[in-house]
């Protein structure tokens, strides 16, 4: 896992969405549903943030976060909360984040659902030996693909 402290922000307007649609639905089933999370960079700041507000990390609870998948795709997700109960508080903290989906990543795990809210938003399942660790609320995202990790770079 790494962290990225510079602006970001979707390429183009139109590959970037905020409510999952049906056929959008079954695009993303058949292209990331099932995939290994290969690799996770977390954004210290993210796009829900108010112009000019500070966010100390450790109070931070909405994050932008690229998601990398082992078949070559990756996800630029905006204004994400992380649950580890869909019942629950939303996680705070860059470092616990952090912490938390590395660990995660290490021992393997795996984006097993597609979920849509009540509202038509995004909710991705990051499950581990079918067992649902994180549910990340996605406020918005595109995706493409990737050559090298971000770590390797």
């Amino acid at each position: 896992m790494s962290v990225d402290n510079h602006q970001n922000e979707p390429e183009t307007e139109e590959d970037f969405h905020q409510i999952v649609t049906d056929e959008l639905y079954a695009e993303l089933v058949e292209s990331i549903e099932g995939q290994r999370v290969v690799g996770l960079a977390v954004w210290e700041e993210s796009l829900a943030d108010e112009e000019g507000e500070e966010i100390a990390p450790a109070r931070r609870q909405i994050f932008d976060m690229d998601l990398y998948l082992e078949n070559h795709l990756y996800m630029e997700l905006y204004a994400t909360y992380v649950f580890k109960d869909p019942e629950g508080d939303a996680l705070r903290g860059l470092d616990r984040i952090g912490t938390i989906c590395t660990k995660l990543i290490e021992d393997g795990v795996w984006l097993e659902e597609i979920a849509v809210t009540e509202d038509s938003e995004l909710v991705l399942i990051l499950s581990r030996n079918h067992r649902p660790q994180l549910y990340l609320n996605v406020g918005g995202w595109t995706m493409e693909e990737w050559e090298t990790l971000p770590d390797e770079e």
